[in-house]
């Protein structure tokens, strides 16, 4: 008897534990895992933003140097992002004269397609003369554009730049156009202006961020939470150096506040550029960082991204989802468990890379 309770308890315990399936699924929640390799969209192309096309397919709105002039461009993908082709062209101007880039496209229901940029005069030697915020479309899939409207505007006076428009379609059907605007050379805002009649026509202003603060806010990055809830990211100079903020809107965006902390880089270093989806009921926020590197500068450093199952209360450890030498990143939902990390790297351009979110 003995050496049968002996045989069936070395059985049963030698057996390797396996933990059940949800709980791996629970203890895995918000993990991001490559899921391909980085994809070139164009071996010139820097700031990359992309949009979901109604019938399927994405378009890809960035900024190239063409010879002496600066063009902003399309390309499509009719794969999930898993390989690119040139779409189209948006606007180009001499870059001695014209600081065009920030791209930023959005199809709408009717099936026009929006671009957004930043698009400002300078002089030959490099001085700021107008500051623009334009709007173009296209009724032709992303291939060829037209002037629709200008959010914002005005002339250079000191440090008082506008930069970084990003467009969200708010659950009513109204359009929405975040941007920053510089008021000093150590302090900028977040704003956001919305229109009832498909980009045409703009309102007046609403401050995101940096009212009553001294900072440098920038580069601002929205994601639905739920409903009416919404989160925005953006940089700011809060403690010297740049970091990454956040504040809550409860209403579809037309109010803002509960700024904090989302990202603070280690060893002294900066964290910049921020963007944000939701990736499933996952918040997934990107930055670039020279964290990990030796202080070499966040720009060219390492694209990384944290997550939140908890719409933004608490936030994971960081992710490298782009190299070192990566610069201006941004994300796209691709559906609900992968998202495109977005940025261009030195020696390939503008990429696109796929992660999945466990």
């Amino acid at each position: 008897m003995l050496s049968v309770i002996y045989t069936v308890a070395k059985a049963v315990f030698s057996q390797r534990f396996k933990a059940p399936a949800f709980l791996g699924k629970c203890l895995a929640a918000g993990q991001v895992v490559r899921a391909s390799n980085t994809i070139i969209i164009d071996s010139a192309g820097v700031y990359i933003r992309v949009t979901a096309l109604n019938g399927g397919g994405l378009i890809a709105g960035y900024a190239a140097t063409d010879g002496t002039q600066h063009v902003l461009r399309t390309a499509k993908s009719t794969d999930g992002g898993q390989s690119w082709f040139p779409q189209g062209e948006v606007y180009r101007a001499d870059r001695t004269l014209h600081d065009v880039d920030n791209a930023f496209p959005l199809q709408l229901s009717s099936g026009r397609i929006l671009y957004a940029y930043r698009n400002h005069d300078r002089t030959s030697s490099g001085q700021y003369t107008y500051y623009r915020i334009t709007v173009s479309y296209s009724d032709d899939g992303g291939k060829t554009f037209l002037y629709l409207s200008t959010v914002a505007q005005r002339a250079a006076s000191g440090v008082n730049g506008l930069w970084e428009p990003f467009l969200r379609v708010a659950n009513d059907g109204s359009l929405q156009c975040y941007y920053s605007g510089e008021n000093s050379a150590t302090d900028q805002d977040g704003y956001m202006r919305q229109s009832t009649d498909g980009g045409l026509t703009w309102s007046s202003p609403i401050t995101i961020s940096g009212a009553g603060v001294t900072s440098r806010d920038g580069m601002i990055g929205v994601a639905k939470i739920d409903g009416n809830n919404l989160i925005a990211v953006f940089e700011n100079t809060e403690i010297g150096r740049f970091s990454i903020d956040y504040v809550r809107s409860h209403d579809d965006g037309r109010s803002w506040g509960e700024r904090g902390r989302l990202y603070t880089a280690a060893n002294n270093a900066e964290a910049i550029a921020p963007q944000i989806c939701n990736v499933g009921g996952t918040l997934v926020a990107s930055f670039m960082t020279d964290e990990s590197i030796g202080g070499t500068g966040a720009d060219g450093g390492q694209m990384k991204v944290v997550t939140s199952t908890n719409g933004g209360n608490t936030w994971s450890g960081s992710v490298v989802t782009g190299e070192v030498a990566s610069h201006w990143p941004g994300l796209f939902t691709r559906d609900s468990t992968h998202f495109l990390a977005l940025y261009s790297k030195d020696g390939l351009g503008a990429v696109s890379q796929l992660y999945q979110v466990t």
